[in-house]
């Protein structure tokens, strides 16, 4: 049984008057001075193929509807002011970095316009591409485009291997307290906080299958 994915891709003018903003749940805001001429989305669907119906082509079985996903080039200029556009760049780019707070990248809400999309669009940033397009005299970028990239998104979740946020673990054969602590915080010294946090005496005395708290490291 295979999977296909079928895409749609459309491009709108940049016919609006109202600014493209990028707007993250941080609170970081990314305004383009220019709007974009264009902006590219695409839509796939999942479909699984069927086996076994004798026919030249297969039957088809929905499997999951895919995230939308968005490429828009932003355009930066501070040249008439004498500014630095890192300004801006720099804000983008901290769109697509972990948040200590969030513990992952924050999701990001993209306005423009009223009817681009309708119920509006929020997702994460998964590419940014920057090109410095002029340069003060002193080397200072004042113009930039800026390529983005960005995925739709319903719920976000951290990854389950940070150090700082708590979990659980089922034991495996062969583990002890010592070996836990080295794979979740690098650092075999911290197993006591694994033991004080599920009220372990005897740290040799952990058998396979059970589960433990990871205490998250803050």
């Amino acid at each position: 049984m295979g999977e296909s994915i079928w895409s749609l891709e459309a491009k709108l003018p940049g016919q609006v008057t109202t600014p493209c903003m990028l707007i993250a749940e941080n609170g970081l805001t990314c305004l383009a001075m220019l709007n974009p001429k264009e902006l590219a989305y695409s839509k796939s669907v999942g479909w699984a193929e069927q086996a076994g119906t004798g026919r030249d082509f297969p039957d088809l079985q929905f499997t999951a509807g895919k995230s939308i996903t968005i490429s828009v080039e932003l355009m930066f200029d501070r040249y008439e002011e004498k500014g630095d556009v890192r300004k801006d760049t720099d804000t983008l780019l901290k769109m697509a970095l972990r948040d200590e707070g969030l513990h992952r990248p924050p999701k990001v809400e993209v306005s423009w316009g009223g009817d681009i999309f309708q119920g509006g669009f929020e997702g994460v940033v998964e590419s940014v591409k920057v090109r410095y397009t002029m340069f003060e005299v002193n080397g200072t970028p004042c113009r930039a485009v800026a390529t983005v990239g960005l995925k739709q998104a319903g719920g976000v979740s951290p990854s389950g291997n940070s150090p700082d946020i708590a979990k659980m673990r089922v034991v495996k054969r062969g583990e002890t307290l010592h070996s836990i602590a080295e794979s979740e915080y690098r650092n075999a010294g911290e197993w006591r906080r694994i033991a004080d946090a599920n009220n372990i005496d005897d740290p040799l005395a952990v058998q396979p299958g059970s589960k433990l708290l990871i205490p998250p490291i803050l």
